[in-house]
């Protein structure tokens, strides 16, 4: 079990790691970053961790049958992209790639923050 500032903490840690990774890759590509997309993506990502760890912490989710990781750490990304695949359907990209890119970039985010703090 974990405590709820561990959960947190890793909201936070998504929602920086995120801000982070797109402008990184925004740079690396040379497109504007886009400060407001990027925001609301990063809560994006910090509201699905958020969500998954306080309504998922049971413990049949928090077995360590693979060394390193959880149950718990190998669904929430899943949870990220249904977010992600949700929000895209309410609100159309205009720009199909670079939302296809940041979606999937920000999916391996969420799994590696859920692995590396909790």
């Amino acid at each position: 079990m974990f405590s709820v500032e561990q959960v947190l903490v890793s909201t936070v840690v998504g929602i920086v790691a995120s801000v982070v990774v797109l402008f990184a890759t925004a740079r690396a590509v040379r497109e504007p970053f886009d400060a407001r997309h990027a925001a609301v993506l990063s809560l994006l990502v910090g509201l699905s961790i958020l969500v998954w760890r306080l309504g998922a912490n049971v413990p049949q989710l928090n077995d360590d049958p693979i060394p390193v990781t959880r149950q718990n750490d190998m669904l929430c990304h899943v949870v990220t992209y249904v977010v992600f695949s949700v929000y895209a359907g309410l609100r159309q990209p205009t720009n199909e790639m670079r939302a296809r890119r940041d979606y999937a970039l920000l999916t391996l985010v969420s799994l590696v923050v859920n692995i590396v703090t909790i």
